[in-house]
């Protein structure tokens, strides 16, 4: 007998005469919809035999779950969308890459990075097996049929970019200086990325010297802060930083970062420059093609 039909008399007292007046039920009987979120990684930092087997695993014990191509494409390309698919389920099992990176990703789609209604899997750090424990683990308790399916970026675009960690981020700007792209804005006293398909495949260059170890690249390859590692080694990433400074700025830093400056506003307004003549070359064509 179905639990909740056993417990009427008490959770509906025989005098109430409206639906409008029953309690609601207690919490241990309302059920939990959970759903599996797995990432198959756009930059091929999952394997594709992995990946399989991840997928396979899923369909066979016959969870619910959602293939997403690529979480840092989705999340800008198609962020509204990514959104919803996120809080489609009460739980959600995120399959994907270093759980500080995706939570990162999650806030770009506007979500709570800290909601408790997610699980992070790490297919950088786990292994097959222990991937599966943890699908078994999650879906222990029930809470959902075996619908599956596949959600695809929209374009062919790489979705390398940088995602700021803002509880790190000292908001000093000089990545914002640094690049050459526009990638970044400065607004008030936060750096914003606002330009993200502006920023050139696989280049870290500006997390590399970001001081305070706030910028990260879910798809760059090696372990470590920039990835999105959960453990930072704050004396270790001192050390790296000043020789990466070093080495992209030299001695003077505040002199490198000016001539960069200078020279991403020479970029635009070449840029602005260009667009402008093309423009009234259009419009000169088109008078003189009129009769």
């Amino acid at each position: 007998m179905n639990p909740w039909q056993s417990r009427t008399d008490e959770y509906f007292p025989r005098q109430a005469n409206s639906l409008m007046n029953l309690p609601a039920p207690p919490p241990s009987l309302i059920l939990m919809t959970r759903k599996a979120i797995f990432c198959h990684c756009g930059a091929k930092l999952l394997e594709p035999t992995r990946a399989a087997a991840i997928s396979g695993y899923l369909q066979q014990a016959g969870h619910p779950f959602t293939e997403i191509s690529d979480l840092c494409g989705t999340s800008v390309d198609r962020r509204s969308e990514t959104r919803d698919l996120l809080l489609s389920a009460d739980e959600i099992l995120m399959i994907a890459c270093f759980p500080r990176a995706v939570k990162l990703l999650l806030a770009n789609c506007g979500i709570d990075p800290h909601s408790t209604n997610f699980i992070f899997v790490n297919f950088r750090a786990m292994s097959d097996s222990e991937i599966f424990a943890a699908i078994d683990s999650f879906f222990a308790g029930g809470g959902g049929g075996g619908e599956s399916s596949v959600f695809q970026s929209h374009s062919e675009w790489p979705a390398w970019f940088p995602v700021i960690d803002y509880s790190r981020c000292s908001a000093c700007g000089q990545c914002a200086d640094f690049c050459l792209f526009g990638v970044y804005e400065k607004r008030d006293d936060k750096v914003v990325v606002v330009n993200p398909k502006e920023c050139k495949n696989n280049c870290p260059a500006c997390g590399r010297i970001c001081p305070q170890t706030a910028i990260v690249f879910p798809k760059y390859e090696h372990a470590g802060a920039i990835a999105g590692a959960e453990t930072i080694d704050e004396i270790s990433e001192q050390q790296r930083q000043q020789i990466d400074i070093d080495t992209i700025l030299g001695s003077n830093i505040y002199q490198a970062l000016a001539l960069r400056k200078a020279k991403r506003q020479s970029i635009i307004r070449t840029t602005a420059m260009q667009q402008a003549i093309a423009e009234r070359d259009k419009a000169l064509a088109g008078k003189s093609s009129k009769p």
